[in-house]
C-alpha cells in the first residue's frame, strides 16, 4: 500500500477539490500521485477545509460543468518551478511488533508541465505496518511526469518506478497507515494489493475528464527485477464524484513474480500433479476488482467509507473476498485531530481456522506543529483477540516551499 505522505493542512480557499479527493483538511496520499502542474480547479460550492495536494498553486477557476472555457493553465508560475524536498519519519508498534520508517519525497520541475519525482523508504524491518516494499533502503517512486498538451491540462503521463497505492484506490478516511487506520484492512484494499498495487517499474495515463470523473490507466512489471522487466500487469479504475461523495471501480492484474502476496489459505491449497507442492508461483495470474466510496459530512465534520474487493487466482482457480466500512470524525477534540472507528475482513476465502475479521478504533492528533501521535485498540479473530498499538509520525519541509 504504498506510502503515501500527507497532504499539508492548508487554509480555507475559495475552490472545491476535484474528484480525487474529499474535503477534509489532511489525508495521507502520496506527494506524486498527482504531479503538481498547474491545474485549473473546478468552481463547485465552498466546503468546510478543502484540500489541495501539495505544491499546486492556485489558478483561475474552471467554469461549472457544461460551461466553456476559453482560459489556459497557468504556465511559467515560480511555484510550479521550484523544487520540493519533504522528510518523514514513522514509528509503529502494535501487538508486540515495532517498524521505524524514514521516508525522503522529492520533485524537480523541469517546466510547469513537466517534472522528475522520486520517493526513497528506509525501513528497519519488511513489515505490514511500514507500509513499504521491504527492509532496508528502498526505491518507491522514481519518476517522469508530463503534462504535455496546454489543452488539456489534466491529462498527465508518468512512467518509470511508480506507486501504484499512491494512484488507485484512494480514500480520504482510510488510506495512509501512518496517518489514518492502523489496520492493513482498512488501507488500500487488499485484494488489489494481492493483484500488483503496489511499487512497480510502468508507466501510468491520467485524466481528469471534468469536476466529477477521472480515469486512470497503467501497465507495470510484476517483477521488481529490470531484469525480468515485462509489461504484463495492468490495472485501471474510474472515478465518479456527486456533491461529498465519491465512488471508485479498481480492477489490477498481474503475475504474483515471487511477490507472496494473496489469501493466507492460498499457501496451504495443494497443487501439481501429485499434490505434493503447495501455495503460489511465481507465474501466477492474479485479479482483483475493487469498489470504494466516501462521503463527507460537512455539518458534522464526518466521513464514511466503505471498500469491497474480489481476488481471484487463475492458475489455483480460487478466489477471496475482503470488505470493510467505517467512519471518521475530524476536529473531536482539537483541531486537526481525527477519530475512527472501522469493521472489516481482510482477505480471506472464509475457509481457514482463524476468523478474518477485525475491528479498530483509532484516535490521531497534532502532538508538536511537525509531530502526530496516534492510538488504536483492535479485536480480530472473532473478536476474541485485543491489540493495542501507538503511533508517532514526523514531517516536514526540508526545502522550504517558494511561492513567489
Amino acid at each position: 500500500m504504498g506510502g503515501q505522505s500527507p497532504y499539508l493542512p492548508q487554509s480555507q480557499v475559495p475552490l472545491s477539490p476535484p474528484v480525487g479527493m474529499n474535503p477534509v483538511q489532511a489525508n495521507g496520499y502520496l506527494m506524486g500521485q498527482y504531479p503538481p502542474f498547474p491545474q485549473t480547479a473546478p468552481a463547485l460550492p465552498n466546503v468546510p477545509y478543502p484540500n489541495l495536494p501539495p505544491a499546486i498553486p492556485a489558478t483561475t477557476p474552471t467554469p461549472a460543468i457544461g460551461q466553456g472555457s476559453s482560459i489556459p493553465p497557468a504556465i511559467g508560475s515560480t511555484a510550479s518551478r521550484s523544487p520540493t524536498l519533504r522528510a518523514q519519519g514513522s514509528f509503529v508498534t502494535q501487538g508486540g511488533n515495532s517498524v521505524a520508517r524514514g521516508r525522503l519525497s522529492g520533485t524537480y520541475p523541469l517546466s510547469s508541465q513537466a517534472l522528475f519525482g522520486a520517493t526513497l523508504d528506509l525501513t528497519s524491518e519488511e513489515s505490514g505496518l511500514a507500509d513499504s516494499p521491504g527492509q532496508g533502503l528502498n526505491i518507491n517512486e522514481l519518476y517522469f511526469a508530463m503534462a504535455p498538451f496546454d489543452t488539456l491540462p489534466n491529462l498527465r503521463f508518468v512512467v518509470g518506478q511508480l506507486d501504484l497505492t499512491s494512484y488507485f484506490d484512494r480514500n480520504s478516511f482510510a488510506k495512509d497507515g501512518v496517518s489514518h487506520f492502523f489496520n492493513s484492512a482498512f488501507q488500500t484494499n487488499p485484494a488489489l494489493s494481492a493483484a500488483g498495487i503496489a511499487s512497480h517499474p510502468g508507466f501510468l495515463v491520467n485524466w481528469t475528464l471534468n469536476d466529477n470523473i477521472e480515469a486512470k490507466a497503467a501497465a507495470f512489471s510484476s517483477s521488481q527485477k529490470l531484469s525480468d522487466f515485462a509489461l504484463d500487469g495492468f490495472a485501471g479504475e474510474i472515478g465518479l464524484r456527486y456533491g461529498n461523495g465519491i465512488i471508485r471501480g479498481t480492477y489490477s492484474t498481474g503475475r504474483d513474480a515471487g511477490s507472496d502476496t494473496s489469501f493466507q489459505e492460498a499457501f496451504s491449497i495443494p497443487r501439481g500433479d501429485n499434490g505434493d507442492e503447495f501455495g503460489l508461483e511465481s507465474g501466477d495470474r492474479e485479479e482483483a476488482y475493487g469498489l470504494n466510496a466516501e462521503y463527507f459530512v460537512p455539518d458534522w465534520n464526518m466521513g464514511v467509507f466503505g471498500r469491497y474487493g474480489r481476488y481471484i487466482n487463475r492458475e489455483l482457480d480460487e478466489k477471496a473476498t475482503t470488505y470493510s466500512f467505517g467512519i471518521t470524525f475530524l476536529d473531536v477534540f482539537s483541531k486537526d485531530d481525527r477519530l475512527g472507528l472501522a469493521y472489516g475482513q481482510t482477505l480471506s476465502n472464509n475457509q481457514g481456522r482463524e476468523h478474518p475479521d477485525v475491528l479498530e478504533l483509532f484516535y490521531d492528533f497534532r502532538f508538536l506543529p511537525n509531530m502526530r501521535l496516534g492510538f488504536t485498540v483492535q479485536q480480530r479473530n472473532g473478536l476474541s483477540e485485543t491489540d493495542v498499538g501507538v503511533r508517532v509520525k514526523t514531517d516536514f519541509d526540508v526545502i522550504p516551499n517558494r511561492t513567489n
